[in-house]
């Protein structure tokens, strides 16, 4: 038997035996503090039995639940009627104001109807509340009130930590208030109702100056300290109900209501368990925010509160760990299990969400120690805003849901299809003319580093953004130079091999160079040279041939000079050949590239080379990518050994492909490479940005979250900006992803590589999928301001995973059949089932099963969770490949 509901089953058992005609007879049940049984039934089955007998019967039910029992009052039907007993009413949680009546309302869940839905109120009250002192609530609380005003809400923040007050001094008030809102209780509790007080909602509370915000911040403070303050307090009881029934809560709350009209209120709860405490999370929360140092004390007095809250059903639960010491991966791991302890894990999928949810730290609200906090004489302090954005996050969210649903949204409904019409995402395509790259571009956190004239191999899967980059430099210049900030001033590019080129060599005559290199003994890494040297040539703004004078360099002018400047042709293949095998070319040609350099170093100026498409030119069979490849990175050792310092390399290349490369002193481009990833940040920033080219969409985020750079906002502003467009959370309730996460690890693959044209696709997958439902009256109309419904965003991501498995086909077209047998397969997959598929499909493509397991992980299709002793696919994947979800988890 579980007994966490042995209170449900035992009034089941109760009630179906004895209360068999419900018109007449019924059962009550109550727990008392203490787990006692006290228990009425009035029932027929007790007649003809004595008392002890009644008794002796309900006891052998109770010992089958091992509880004690207390008082029992059995009686007939008969014998209730004379005495005048009613059956009891459904207990109603709003009867709850002390911790006395939140233990018996725990201890009574039999008697409890289904928990209510928490119900969204404007002010949305927030209580900030700790078991103990020392975590750094009232800190807290003023950076998040700070932090909301800033945002432009009206906020109040209320001390009610009464018997410690604090909250006043952390700021300078206009006006300063004579009272606080013990002289406010204290006229409230004993004057008669017909007296009118002295002490006005207006008397109790002042403003903090704010520039340049539109939002307003109202401190109410405790009161002045004094022996009157400390009568007062001792006096008050905060169950105190008036002459017409109302609590002081409730009567501070309507008086602040009509006053200031706020958003939020915010409350500095009293610490521990007392009456202070009680009022503000049983009477005035609407979401308690909790504090608690990640120790077992803690742990344990929270979890007992946590445990009658939970069944109280009125509340929103949030944790915040304070302050933290220690933030290394050991402290955070402690964190995670304490957190786990108590059952607080927040945002956790459903089912149907979450096939890869290894537990993610980042979801857990965590204040690190900070010396400038603990020892700063006022509040707050602006520098560390940062590490209180996320508290303030919460709330917002919070507050957004109360203004949706209580009426308070920010499109009509004519004006929400007018703004979804006006969206656009188009495939992110830097070779496409058409698309504006000056507003579609977005730099990723590592753009510096590419940047970096010692940085010359970038590494990513393709879709990650190698061409983006590529064509960036060589087809915008313009706005690559204005992105770089003027580190590219001096810099000239040239394309070394791409799709920039007009024409280029072809796969068949790269193999045919193959070919002939190892027939004349030859080496790739000369032939990169000559080709280098033509490409130099071709380009007319570098005027090679008057750089390579004298008679030495004549024969290597003569072949130059029979060379086209435009297109690529046979001949040009011819000549490169014939230059990187004749003896004499072989050793004029590093002087020719040595000249080239000292003219850049003469101006103040640099070339850098770019190398794009190797892994679509050169074909992998015969040993051409190896070879070449090869070749090509002996070339860039050779000319950093020659110190060729103004003549600078960018090779854009797969990852696999690097990695299965081997060759002498490849170690050399350690710290010299960077790989393509981008991160959660990245993408909403690519969101934004697209989102904003339609001027509707754009309008809507300057009204309600502006953004001054996208390129500088944080993660918090981002989401902020982006929640018109996807709203806050994919499923109402606070148990689900928030959007900006669901997107950002469905696109991601189990390599941990994150795909930006997946991002378009999922959004206009989205958007079609939304206008299906306009003038659909069978369709429920969107119940907050978001734009995209999450059913849209599932249907997107069903379209974003089509298009990446379409992409990851083309790019390892070797591995067709393994991606066709997926078909119908589950996403968790045992070893040997997919042991099985390698030998059927596979086996030409990886020789071992250990190097096919690792290849799917390598190129991010598949990888081993020791958790669910399974290999899984990644989602980017499950739905393209027409794979079975049901069952992961």
């Amino acid at each position: 038997m579980q007994r966490e509901n042995w209170q449900q089953q035992l009034k089941e058992k109760l009630t179906n035996e004895y209360a068999k005609n419900p018109h007449l007879e019924w059962v009550d049940i109550n727990i008392s503090s203490s787990a006692l049984v006290n228990l009425t039934i009035v029932s027929d089955l007790m007649m003809n039995l004595s008392m002890p007998e009644r008794k002796n019967r309900i006891q052998n039910i109770l010992n089958e639940f091992s509880v004690s029992s207390g008082f029992m009052s059995l009686y007939t039907v008969k014998e209730g009627e004379s005495l005048n007993l009613s059956r009891p009413q459904k207990p109603d949680s709003s009867i709850v104001h002390t911790w006395h009546d939140l233990a018996l309302w725990a201890a009574n869940p039999q008697n409890h109807e289904r928990l209510p839905e928490i119900s969204p109120r404007i002010p949305q009250t927030v209580s900030f509340y700790s078991f103990k002192g020392g975590v750094g609530r009232t800190t807290a609380l003023t950076h998040v009130a700070w932090i909301l005003a800033n945002r432009g809400h009206k906020v109040v923040a209320v001390d009610l930590d009464l018997e410690a007050p604090g909250l006043s001094t952390a700021f300078k008030l206009q006006p300063e208030p004579k009272y606080g809102i013990v002289d406010y209780f204290y006229e409230r509790a004993y004057l008669p109702d017909s007296v009118p007080a002295d002490i006005e909602i207006g008397d109790i509370f002042g403003e903090v100056t704010i520039a340049d915000t539109s939002g307003r911040l109202f401190i109410v403070p405790a009161g002045i300290l004094s022996l009157d303050y400390i009568s007062k307090v001792d006096d008050l009881r905060a169950t105190t109900v008036s002459e017409r029934g109302e609590t002081l809560w409730s009567i501070f709350k309507n008086d602040i209501n009509d006053r200031l009209k706020p958003d939020i209120i915010l409350v500095d709860s009293r610490t521990g368990i007392n009456q202070w405490g009680a009022l503000s999370l049983l009477e005035a929360a609407d979401r308690a925010i909790v504090f608690l140092f990640p120790n077992e004390q803690n742990q344990l007095g929270i979890d007992v509160l946590l445990k009658s809250l939970n069944s109280f059903g009125k509340i929103s639960i949030d944790f915040v760990f304070s302050p933290v010491p220690d933030t290394t991966e050991i402290g955070l791991t402690k964190i995670k299990s304490i957190s786990k302890k108590l059952n607080v894990e927040r945002d956790h999928d459903t089912v149907e969400d979450s096939l890869d949810s290894d537990d993610d730290l980042s979801e857990l609200l965590i204040v690190p120690y900070l010396t400038p906090i603990a020892t700063a004489d006022r509040y707050p302090v602006i520098g560390l805003l940062d590490y209180y954005n996320r508290i303030a996050n919460t709330i917002d969210e919070g507050a957004a849901r109360s203004k949706s649903e209580v009426g308070g949204k920010l499109i009509d409904e004519d004006r929400r299809w007018q703004i979804i019409e006006s969206l656009n995402f188009p495939p992110l395509n830097a070779a496409d003319p058409k698309q504006n790259l000056n507003d579609l571009f977005q730099k990723t956190a590592n753009f510096d580093r590419f940047l970096e004239p010692s940085t010359c191999l970038i590494k990513g899967r393709k879709g990650t953004g190698k061409t983006a980059l590529y064509l960036l430099l060589l087809k915008h210049s313009t706005i690559a130079h204005k992105l770089a900030n003027r580190r590219l001033d001096n810099v000239t590019f040239l394309s070394g091999h791409g799709a920039f080129d007009r024409s280029r060599p072809s796969r068949t005559e790269f193999e045919i160079v193959h070919q002939s290199l190892i027939e004349d003994k030859g080496s790739w890494e000369v032939f990169w040279r000559a080709y280098l040297i033509i490409k130099v040539y071709q380009d007319r703004g570098i005027g090679f041939l008057a750089i390579i004078k004298g008679d030495k360099f004549q024969s290597l002018r003569n072949i130059l000079k029979s060379l086209s400047k435009e297109d690529w042709q046979s001949e040009h293949t011819q000549a490169s050949l014939r230059l990187s095998t004749e003896l004499e070319f072989k050793l004029i040609i590093p002087d020719a590239l040595g000249l080239l350099n000292q003219e850049q170093q003469t101006k103040g100026k640099y070339l850098w080379f770019l190398y794009d498409d190797l892994d679509e030119d050169f074909p992998e069979r015969d040993g051409v990518r190896q070879d070449a490849l090869t070749g090509l990175f002996q070339l860039i050792q050779s000319c950093d050994a020659r110190r060729l310092e103004s003549i600078r390399f960018k090779i854009f290349l797969r990852e696999d492909i690097w990695n299965r490369l081997n060759f002498d002193n490849k170690s050399h481009f350690n710290g010299r490479d960077l790989i393509l990833k981008w991160s959660r940040v990245d993408f909403l920033r690519l969101a934004l940005r697209q989102a904003i080219q339609s001027q509707d969409f754009k309008s809507l985020v300057d009204r309600s979250t502006p953004v001054e750079n996208i390129d500088t906002a944080n993660e918090e502003t981002l989401s902020r900006a982006l929640e018109p467009l996807w709203g806050i959370r994919r499923r109402a309730g606070t148990k689900a992803k928030f959007v900006s996460r669901w997107i950002y690890e469905r696109l991601t693959d189990s390599s941990g590589t994150s795909f930006p044209r997946s991002l378009s696709a999922l959004l206009e997958g989205a958007k079609a999928q939304e206008l299906t439902y306009k003038g659909q009256t069978s369709v429920q109309t969107s119940t907050d301001d978001r734009l995209i419904r999450g059913k849209s965003l599932e249907i997107g991501l069903e379209k974003a995973s089509a298009e990446r498995c379409e992409a990851i086909e083309q790019e390892y077209p070797d591995l067709s059949n393994f991606f066709n047998a997926l078909e119908g397969l589950p996403a968790l997959l045992p070893k040997e089932q997919l042991k099985d598929i390698w030998l059927q499909t596979s086996i030409e493509t990886a020789y071992t099963f250990e190097e096919f397991a690792i290849l799917l992980n390598e190129i991010g299709i598949a990888k081993w969770r020791d958790k669910e002793d399974r290999y899984g696919f990644a989602d980017i994947y499950v739905y393209g490949f027409k794979m079975n979800r049901s069952g992961t988890k």
